[in-house]
């Protein structure tokens, strides 16, 4: 993708990511700037850049290039996740058009069989002809040239909303952009937690990893207070929506790697959609995290659909593991009682 962006000295770069990650730091440009809306990734891209001592480049946590002021870029780069949504990708796609030079360039890197030739057609959409830049294996790089002022496809419908009535507390009224978990209704796994999970008129609760924040509202209803974390500003930007939506006093949300906005502070019960995708290294910061955030007396909930990866991690720091539930292949695990010496995450 690089070597088909054709990058000159001295042009501007706008890096949409790969799969994630930032894509072009090691270019010769003028100006290089990552934009993602995932805290981690933006830190990740604000470390690479010091250690390479880049002045050419920066890091921005935005949830889209279309609320950034300044020039125009000549070339933008983007290579989704396997995981992300198609109208996310549409969305960044429309944003990214709006923000380049007349004659910029866009490159869009995927493989067949992860949706890269329905991103080629949004391209086509709005950029008009696509060349195919390189082919092979499955991979492939596609090239769009910005030939006009104005995009030739409408925007995509990128926000979802939708009723829950059947929740405990509800009816609910969920607001969800596309790129969120499940944005389009509530997944199985959510509904699992919720329905199985006691919560006491006197619960401090902790959502982590909220989404649009279904778990923690749901919750809302039922406890004294709850707080919603997640290192998506997507996530929080629809959940903290979703906390005015519903009408919730008791509701906070904040933009969180793991625990660090909840420093210091102990919570009754932990609630967690399992994000088993991300592997040990979630799996180990979550649980070990959970630990040393609750009370005494505290529970720390997870449903996941393949639980192993979050059982031995729990194991590892509690004392108590019980499965609550298994249903439509959901497992529901609660930990409690922490062991006095936690092992380093």
């Amino acid at each position: 993708m690089l070597a088909a962006a054709a990058v000159e000295p001295h042009e501007r770069v706008l890096d949409l990511g790969l799969a994630g990650r930032p894509a072009g730091l090691e270019l010769d440009a003028a100006g290089i700037h990552f934009v993602s809306p995932d805290l981690r990734a933006v830190r990740f891209c604000e470390d690479a850049i010091r250690q390479m001592a880049l002045d050419n480049a920066c890091a921005w946590l935005e949830v889209s290039p279309a609320v950034l002021a300044g020039p125009w870029f000549d070339a933008v780069l983007y290579a989704p996740a396997r995981w992300e949504s198609k109208a996310r990708v549409f969305e960044l796609i429309d944003a990214a058009f709006g923000k380049m030079a007349m004659h910029g360039r866009f490159l869009l890197a995927g493989r067949r069989n992860a949706g890269v030739e329905s991103y080629r057609r949004r391209l086509e959409a709005v950029f008009g002809p696509v060349e195919t830049a390189t082919s092979k294996s499955g991979f492939r790089v596609y090239r769009s040239q910005k030939r006009t002022p104005e995009t030739g496809a409408l925007p995509v419908d990128a926000t979802h909303v939708f009723e829950e009535e059947e929740l405990p507390g509800g009816p609910y009224t969920f607001e969800a952009s596309a790129g969120v978990f499940s944005s389009r209704g509530l997944d199985p796994g959510t509904r699992i937690l919720i329905d199985t999970v006691d919560v006491t008129a006197g619960d401090l609760v902790l959502d982590l990893g909220c989404g649009y924040g279904a778990i923690g509202i749901a919750a809302a209803n039922r406890a004294r207070e709850v707080r919603l974390l997640d290192s998506d500003l997507l996530a929080v930007r629809s959940a903290r929506r979703n906390v005015v939506r519903n009408r919730l006093a008791n509701t906070r949300v904040a933009l969180s790697d793991g625990f660090e906005a909840v420093t210091g502070r102990v919570f009754d019960l932990i609630l967690c959609n399992a994000p088993t995708h991300e592997g040990v290294a979630t799996a180990r910061r979550f649980v070990h995290g959970a630990a040393r955030h609750l009370e005494s007396k505290g529970r720390f909930a997870v449903v996941a659909m393949r639980p192993g990866l979050y059982l031995k991690q729990m194991k590892r720091v509690f004392d108590t593991v019980d499965q609550l539930e298994f249903r439509k292949g959901y497992t529901v695990l609660c930990a409690r009682d922490a062991k006095s010496a936690i092992p380093a995450a």
